[in-house]
């Protein structure tokens, strides 16, 4: 009787070891089926004033789940703005703003300086946004009584 409880467990341990090799080896192939875009660009652009990098590194993750095509992503960016001029031209403007616009999001950023005057000529801001290669982003700069709009395109 011991004999065909210890044949009946080891059966019972190939096939639970059958079957939970199938789970993986399927959840393997969901994920081999997934089509994944990698994205690391640096944007670039300036005007008469002003110096603007937009850097972004993230993916798009296109798969599929129980047949119906699901979307994924993920992005880190980091948009620097620079001022040409020196740093006592800036001391008697009490406010900058500037804003980008890319075709998926925009972001707005205003700076008061009423007590004191800033202290860098160069400006970031951190974020998720995501922008493919092909994009262009629309930079509009406010400071004093100035406005000056320019755009970045990725480099080569």
């Amino acid at each position: 009787m011991d004999r065909r409880k210890g044949i009946t467990a080891i059966i019972g341990f190939v096939l639970l070891a059958i079957v939970v090799t199938l789970v993986v080896d399927s959840e393997n192939t969901e994920s081999k089926n997934a089509d994944v875009t990698e994205h690391d660009y640096t944007f670039s652009g300036e005007s008469e004033h002003w110096t603007a990098d937009f850097e972004m590194e993230g993916k798009e993750v296109f798969h599929e789940e129980k047949e119906v095509l699901q979307y994924d992503s993920e992005a880190q960016s980091t948009f620097t703005l620079t001022y040409k001029g020196s740093l006592d031209e800036l001391s008697s403007v009490e406010k900058i703003h500037f804003k980008y616009q890319t075709p998926g999001s925009s972001m707005e950023q205003t700076m008061n300086f009423d007590d004191l005057p800033p202290d860098d000529t160069t400006f970031t801001e951190r974020g998720n946004t995501l922008v493919r290669r092909d994009e262009v982003i629309e930079i509009t700069v406010e400071w004093g009584d100035k406005t000056e709009k320019f755009t970045l395109e990725a480099e080569e």
